[in-house]
């Protein structure tokens, strides 16, 4: 039986590990093909060799999605290993360590607004050129549920992945009529590495139980609860309808 994304070309960019290696999984499963897209070379190497070894169609590039060009050298190189690009996951992000708006330098925004944002923005121009000489595709973004409902100590973050949500939203209507998709996953703190930033730097029991209790169904969000989102917006018999959502994958978080 062919899966939901059969023979369906993503990048994923951030996929070596957490939500991205979560979306990566995911895809592949469902009969993508995938090239992921990080900056980690060494785990980027290893996650998709771990695909390649599973039976899957997986390649590696490392890219920095801060940088436009690096953005533009990793779908060149998705066309080239695949032929084609059909979904971009723009996943790449990072997380803040939590301070109050006092203690909130520019190098902080800096840091946040160029890979959180640009990142996002370069990802989706370089995917729309290839869309529109292909008569359509799908764009599906990382952002957060932050996003929909802001948290003090973390404004930087906040306001990269609102201002994410609000392009996704724009860019949707802009492409509406153009056979091309665009929605934003909002998900809540996740057990990935990246807890270890909202934590202040250091994974603790502890404070994964605080997380946890802050969510109304008790539970972290898993690579795999993302992956399946991902899926499902990615694909056209299941979500066909769908453009310009912010979809929460939160465990309640944003009711």
């Amino acid at each position: 039986m062919k899966g939901r994304l059969f023979d369906r070309i993503a990048l994923v960019t951030g996929g070596a590990s957490g939500f991205g290696a979560g979306i990566a999984d995911c895809f592949v499963r469902e009969g993508a093909k995938v090239m992921i897209a990080d900056i980690n070379e060494p785990a980027g190497r290893h996650k998709a060799e771990a695909l390649q070894h599973a039976g899957h169609s997986a390649s590696f590039v490392q890219t920095d999605v801060s940088k436009a060009d690096s953005v533009r050298q990793a779908v060149a190189a998705c066309v080239d290993s695949f032929g084609r690009l059909d979904t971009m996951v723009a996943n790449a992000g990072i997380g803040q360590r939590p301070c109050p708006i006092a203690e909130l330098d520019e190098s902080e925004l800096t840091r946040q607004f160029d890979t959180n944002v640009k990142g996002v923005v370069f990802c989706c121009k370089e995917a729309v050129a290839q869309f529109r000489e292909r008569g359509g595709g799908n764009i599906v973004i990382t952002a957060s549920g932050i996003a929909l409902t802001p948290r003090p100590r973390l404004l930087a973050y906040a306001a990269a992945k609102g201002a994410v949500v609000a392009f996704a939203k724009g860019l949707a209507l802009e492409l509406a009529d153009e056979g091309i998709r665009v929605n934003a996953l909002c998900p809540a703190v996740g057990d990935t590495p990246m807890i270890a930033e909202f934590m202040g730097g250091a994974v603790n029991e502890a404070g994964k139980a605080q997380f946890r209790e802050a969510l109304p169904m008790g539970r972290l969000i898993t690579p795999r609860d993302v992956g399946e989102a991902a899926v499902f917006m990615a694909s056209d018999i299941e979500s066909g309808a769908i453009t310009g959502s912010a979809f929460p994958v939160d465990a309640g978080r944003c009711v």
